[in-house]
């Protein structure tokens, strides 16, 4: 088999030009500020879009919910008759137990039972104090009066019972006289029973000086005398001192021997004096109680009177006891 012969290649026909590369331009790219703030501007209203789209499109489906709901037709309401203003209870008044004092009288008020009979001719009552409590009390707490009324409920006398200790299940009585109490032609109809405390006393005003230059207080029953000297402040008149006298006419060696005994009884106590004064027609027995130095219920064996109160008890309430026990008190 022939050969091909290899082909010779033929370079001669090529011009091979010695000059430099140069550029073509086939397009330009302008760099200019419009098209930068032109970019800004859409990224803005892009993202405006993008977050207040959702409110706008809320808006527009409540908007189209209102319109397709039917009208509200208002409905009148009925006029309100005018309100009455609202009646405020009446205070009842405190109701007072009017007992007539015409037949005997029994009753039980706070563990204690009362047994009251009257003698209208005789003016004076008589009253029986049971404890029927279970336990010993002291009445002093509590203190309870008797209030005679007239016919016409108008009070003519009031009367403290008892400021005595009743043991349980005994019985203490009581007589009390109205007639010196009681104006002339007076006749009680009914009573009552009642318990009152300092807040129930009236104030009332003393007179200035004693022989102590202290406000003082006078009371007398029968034969005896009592005066109470009282220091002033802001609460009152609160007591100081007690002065007691006993004017006795019966010059026996008997009482005067009792009343010896009694000054050796008192004067055994710190803070008390006592003396036996002659007088026209008899003698006087009078003791001076100082209260800074004594305490009466401590001593109350010795000092054995319901007359005599402890330091600082309020002028207002030995009036208002001693008045209702037959004392007269100015």
């Amino acid at each position: 088999m022939k050969k091909n012969k290899k082909v010779k290649e033929n370079f001669d026909n090529v011009v091979i030009k010695n000059v430099e590369l140069t550029p073509t331009t086939i397009g330009k790219i302008e760099n200019n500020e419009g098209s930068l703030k032109s970019l800004i501007i859409m990224f803005l209203c892009l993202f405006i879009i993008i977050f207040i789209l959702p409110y706008v499109v809320n808006y527009i489906s409540d908007f189209k919910k209102k319109e397709n709901q039917p009208p509200i037709i208002p409905v009148e309401e009925p006029e309100k008759p005018d309100e009455e203003e609202p009646i405020e209870p009446e205070t009842p008044e405190n109701q007072v137990d009017f007992i007539s004092i015409n037949s005997p009288i029994s009753k039980t008020i706070s563990g204690y039972r009362y047994e009251i009979s009257a003698d209208l001719e005789a003016q004076k009552l008589d009253v029986k104090v049971t404890n029927v409590s279970g336990s010993a009390f002291l009445l002093i707490n509590t203190p309870m009066y008797i209030e005679l009324y007239s016919s016409e409920k108008t009070l003519l006398n009031r009367i403290l019972i008892t400021k005595r200790e009743i043991v349980s299940e005994s019985t203490i009585a009581f007589n009390f006289s109205y007639k010196d109490s009681i104006e002339a032609g007076q006749t009680p109809a009914y009573l009552t029973l009642e318990t009152k405390n300092v807040n129930d006393y009236p104030a009332i005003t003393l007179k200035s000086e004693d022989v102590n230059e202290m406000p003082f207080l006078t009371c007398t029953k029968g034969n005896e005398t009592i005066i109470y000297s009282f220091n002033e402040n802001d609460k009152g008149y609160l007591l100081s001192n007690i002065i007691y006298r006993i004017l006795v006419n019966d010059t026996s060696e008997d009482v005067i021997n009792n009343y010896e005994a009694m000054i050796t009884s008192y004067t055994s106590i710190d803070g008390v004096d006592a003396e036996l004064n002659t007088k026209s027609s008899g003698f006087e027995f009078e003791s001076k109680i100082d209260l800074d130095k004594v305490t009466i219920s401590e001593k109350k064996r010795i000092l054995n009177n319901y007359a005599f109160y402890e330091k600082d008890t309020l002028a207002k309430t030995i009036y208002f006891e001693l008045n209702s026990s037959g004392y007269q008190c100015k």
